[in-house]
């Protein structure tokens, strides 16, 4: 059991700039400061484990470009921090750099380009979708992921993108991911689209040319907008793979959104990439979201999420997580933080991609618990 109390200080001053002959255009620099402190009972996330306690700084820059036909974007943040354990003392503990960029090239077309670095001394704020942890040691993940978006009619789109994904831990191997897919897209009506897709992976891994898989899906989706504030999204399709034959691939959620009520459920059938675990993994899990902003800027979240990871070797790890978060914003033009689930050191990096006024914005975040069970292999 793994259990850790967090509490957070942000800091951030907004920077405007809109030249008066350009009013469609918006520039806007974030700078910001987070301050946090964290209680653990298990610093090192080992069976037989330490508690102890961190205070940790994180300086961030966040930029926004926004004109007619483009819209740039993108964060730096590196943390330091301080514990009563001299090995978790350091500099530069972490490190996050992302930027994401979407071009109109035509009324019909766009273009888009996503890439995303991380370096971290905790590997299990990396493996975010199975919430698996592993002892602490450097890892490192680069992303970038060029899409396309092509409207030939005016309710049909034809889509295409390609994701390549290098994660690599020290003392204990590699892995790449490259996925591509291409499809099509109609909009049936003011609340129901559907679509239909061609999805092909590729699992390497550099330092062992043996370990090498494919799997190509063939999707169908549909997504339906039940009510003003509900809606549900399915995209599901068989999957054939060079490493398990035939298997499902699902993807589904449905949500449902009101001034005083937000709440979600989501379900993956699907395969990645784990640091620290040998080849391709299928993963099968899901989801429950809840938030209550009870006040205008106060509210409370809840996310509980199970996961099971299926690996080459036949073994099955589950994962059992559980957040409460309670936020306060002060008043003014800044936003509440959104929640969510995963490793709490990554949760403010929302805060500098919310839109704000030209004020500065102080958030104060409490996350109850948060405990992600290690399950030995």
């Amino acid at each position: 059991m793994k259990a850790a109390a967090v509490t957070t200080l942000i800091v951030a001053a907004s920077a405007l700039h809109a030249a008066a002959a350009a009013a469609q255009s918006h520039i806007e620099a974030v700078p910001s400061v987070t301050v946090g402190s964290l209680y653990d009972d298990n610093l090192f996330a080992q069976a037989q484990g330490d508690a102890g306690q961190m205070i940790t700084v994180r300086p961030g820059f966040g930029t926004a470009i926004d004109t007619r036909r483009l819209s740039v974007s993108s964060l730096f943040t590196f943390d330091s921090q301080h514990s009563n354990h001299a090995d978790l003392t350091m500099i530069d503990a972490r490190r996050h750099g992302d930027a994401t960029m979407k071009y109109r090239s035509t009324d019909m077309t766009t273009l888009g380009l996503m890439a995303q670095y991380d370096r971290t001394e905790t590997p299990g704020e990396i493996n975010i979708g199975t919430g698996i942890l592993t002892d602490r040691r450097q890892a490192h993940r680069w992303e970038v992921s060029p899409n396309f978006s092509h409207r030939f009619r005016p309710h049909t789109a034809v889509t295409g993108a390609y994701d390549w994904t290098a994660e690599s831990l020290v003392d204990n191997g590699t892995g790449r991911m490259q996925m591509a897919r291409a499809g099509l897209s109609q909009i049936l009506n003011a609340r129901s689209s559907i679509s239909g897709l061609v999805q092909e992976r590729h699992f390497a891994d550099p330092t062992d040319a043996t370990n090498a898989s494919d799997s190509v899906a063939v999707l169908g989706g549909w997504d339906h907008q039940f009510s003003p504030a509900g809606r549900f999204s399915l995209l599901a399709g068989p999957r054939v793979s060079s490493y398990r034959g035939l298997q499902p691939e699902i993807s589904a959620g449905i949500t449902r959104e009101t001034p005083g009520l937000k709440v979600g459920v989501d379900y993956a059938h699907t395969e990645t990439i784990v640091l620290g675990i040998r080849g391709p993994v299928v993963l099968n899990g899901g989801g429950a979201r809840v938030t209550w902003p009870f006040r205008r800027t106060m509210e409370v979240s809840s996310h509980s999420a199970v996961s099971a990871i299926d690996t080459l070797d036949a073994h099955r790890l589950t994962n059992y997580r559980q957040t409460f978060i309670a936020s306060w914003t002060p008043g003014g033009r800044c936003r509440p933080v959104s929640c969510g689930c995963g490793s709490p050191s990554r949760r403010p990096q929302a805060l500098a991609r919310a839109r704000r006024g030209p004020l500065d914005c102080v958030a104060f975040r409490v996350p109850c618990s948060d405990f992600d069970p290690r399950v030995p292999p």
